[in-house]
């Protein structure tokens, strides 16, 4: 641990995506040690991000002390229709939660030395924009007083804390909701065998494409293209999914009647080491057709008592304040926006 924002750190730019790659085993271990990054931060997740969403120039930062990694800032450069260059975290845009990396106690040693280095980086940029910081965020650590740095409210994302056990779920979800739930089971009894299954290594891409299918249909109803249907978002999330699995990061679950799979949840799950565990709410899609089964409360149901069976902190719905959340006992919680320039004539 470093004790001091002036603690001496070496710094190492990283600006082409083998360097990323060559990173990944020690990026993992800093993730695991970081207690409040979520999967988000985790190498499975961003470097399959980069290699297939990501347009720019790679700048990100890597932070050692004695040879060890202690912080990682993940940025990239776009450069926007207008030319003004923006200093983006990777993940941007399909990615709920954004951040820095850094060890335990060493957050303000590893943004002050990351202030200093992008300082001298600043003829690569024109504004540093940092959305979706949780409030505990190594990102909010104080800037230098000679740059300019403003943060203002950003998305809600609703959670639901969980309760000890399934026989105290009725203290946080309505008594309404949970009849609801009991009901939408029945009917779908009624309509089929029901079956869920957790996609595993042999049939994530079956269940992947289940979920495109869902989705697209869901959105097609609305006359709008759903948040999946870009080549290159499909490709960045299956290349994603092996890597999620491999480091017990993934729940993508599946809900069959008879033969068909009619509903399935993409979700990102804590790793038991990390104190407080959420489970992410990350995307779904349900057969638009079978309305009348309530297949999303189904989804949600399931998601949320298996939660609470494995001794789950929370059940985060991520962005967006729709309705439907706030009947499973969600609470808003906060993200910031952070918006920073370097003095001027720096890095010139």
């Amino acid at each position: 641990m470093l004790s001091s924002p002036d603690a001496a750190l070496d710094v190492a730019l990283v600006t082409q995506t083998a360097g990323l790659e060559a990173l990944r085993p020690e990026w993992e271990r800093l993730w695991l040690r970081s207690t409040g990054a979520t999967p988000f931060q985790s190498p499975a997740w961003l470097i399959p991000w980069w290699r297939h969403i990501g347009e720019g120039e790679l700048l990100t930062l890597a932070l050692r002390a004695h040879g060890a990694l202690v912080g990682l800032l993940p940025f990239y450069v776009y450069a926007a229709d207008d030319g003004r260059r923006h200093l983006f975290p990777l993940g941007i845009g399909t990615t709920d939660y954004l951040d820095a990396l850094a060890s335990p106690g060493s957050e303000a040693a590893v943004m002050a030395t990351g202030f200093r280095q992008l300082a001298a980086l600043a003829d690569r940029f024109d504004i540093a924009e940092w959305p979706q910081l949780r409030p505990d965020a190594t990102l909010l650590e104080a800037a230098p007083a000679d740059w300019m740095s403003q943060v203002e409210s950003g998305d809600i994302c609703p959670a639901t804390p969980l309760p000890p056990d399934l026989d105290t779920l009725g203290a946080v979800v309505s008594r309404k909701t949970l009849r609801d739930l009991r009901t939408a089971r029945r009917r779908a009894a009624e309509a089929g065998a029901l079956r869920w299954e957790d996609a595993g290594a042999r049939d994530l891409d079956t269940v992947f494409d289940a979920l495109l299918r869902l989705h697209t249909a869901q959105w097609e109803r609305r006359g709008k293209a759903g948040v999946l249907a870009a080549p290159a978002v499909q490709a960045a999330h299956r290349a994603a999914l092996p890597e999620l699995l491999r480091a017990g990061l993934l729940r993508l679950q599946a809900l069959h009647l008879d033969d068909a799979i009619v509903a399935v949840l993409y979700a990102l799950i804590d790793p038991p080491q990390r104190p407080a565990r959420r489970v992410y709410l990350y995307i779904s899609g349900f057969d638009p057709t079978l309305d009348r089964l309530s297949p999303g409360m189904l989804l949600v149901g399931h998601a949320i008592e298996q939660a609470v069976s494995e001794g789950f902190a929370a059940l985060d719905f991520l962005r967006g304040q729709e309705r439907y959340k706030y009947f499973w006992g969600a609470e808003d919680e906060p993200t910031f926006r952070r918006t920073l320039r370097p003095p001027a004539g720096v890095g010139s």
